[in-house]
């Protein structure tokens, strides 16, 4: 299906769980509410006018980029092109105009897209003012590491950021988030910031990062994309040891990058459970970003 507006996507949905990318941050379905704004397929933010449940039938949409799969409904819309063989390097022209698809109708030539851009630059929360004076990348820097450690070794780097990085990136373990802000930093401090959190990126070739937040790894996939890198995300999880995976490489992969966005392949799509699901109305006819997938 190839027309340029979403469908009606009620009462299609998404599982709890599902991360959604709002002005607020990136956040579990089932807790958007009315006139919280969302990242639409137009790269602008939209109010939600509505939102709904149901208890549906579902599928899981497997796709490049996201190789545990997306839960949806059968009939919900995503934001797609067609390509013959999956592109690696290859022109743009060998993919179709964007429209939009069916679940149900996606195939193996089917592209599902993720953003590169996310519009105009949010504003970056102030800082400590002991901090005022401080080079900025270095601060994004440590505060990549402070992640990526816990505890007393993270905050012996640089205390004073101990309770910012609290209120903004949420604290230890699955208490983790991403705020929408940090995608729309300057690439240089969005570099500075992975290359603390991975000791070293984006220097080595292959990159590897897993935590406990399903919310910040899919804020720190799309952030990985909007850098230009070529990997996926997937859940690692254990018995009662929840956990995701991000992968990348710096170079080579398949990257279609065309129109601001990533077309990722559709690998399969399979039969899911029965499940209470949640939809979203967007102003204007709008989409949003479901796990990191526009739809």
């Amino acid at each position: 299906m190839d027309d340029q507006t979403p469908l009606d996507p009620a009462p299609e949905g998404f599982p709890a769980g599902t991360m959604i990318l709002t002005l607020r941050g990136i956040v579990p379905i089932e807790t958007v509410t009315a006139g919280d704004e969302v990242f639409t397929h137009e790269r602008r933010w939209q109010p939600v006018t509505e939102t709904m449940s149901a208890t549906a039938d579902t599928v899981r949409v497997h796709c490049a980029s996201f190789t545990t799969g997306l839960v949806t409904t059968a009939d919900h819309p995503f934001h797609t092109r067609t390509a013959p063989v999956l592109l690696d390097g290859g022109p743009a022209g060998e993919l179709s105009a964007a429209g939009w698809t069916r679940v149900r109708d996606l195939t193996d030539r089917h592209r599902l897209a993720s953003p590169l851009y996310f519009g105009e630059p949010l504003p970056v929360p102030d800082l400590p003012a002991v901090l005022a004076d401080a080079d900025p990348a270095e601060v994004f820097r440590t505060a990549g590491a402070m992640i990526r450690l816990k505890g007393a070794a993270a905050a012996s780097l640089r205390p004073e950021l101990v309770d910012w990085l609290a209120e903004h990136f949420g604290e230890y373990g699955s208490g983790r988030r991403f705020p929408a802000w940090a995608l729309t930093m300057p690439e240089w401090l969005r570099i500075a910031f992975l290359v603390g959190l991975v000791n070293g990126a984006p220097h080595r070739e292959r990159n590897q990062v897993r935590m406990h937040s399903k919310a910040f790894m899919v804020g720190l996939r799309l952030l990985v994309c909007s850098l230009g890198f070529a990997g996926g995300l997937s859940d690692s999880s254990k018995p009662g040891w929840p956990g995701w995976q991000l992968h990348w490489q710096n170079e080579g992969g398949r990257r279609p990058d065309f129109d601001g966005y990533r077309w990722h392949g559709a690998l399969r799509v399979e039969r899911g459970p029965k499940a209470e699901v949640f939809a979203l109305r967007v102003a204007e006819g709008g989409s949003y970003l479901a796990d990191g997938i526009t739809a």
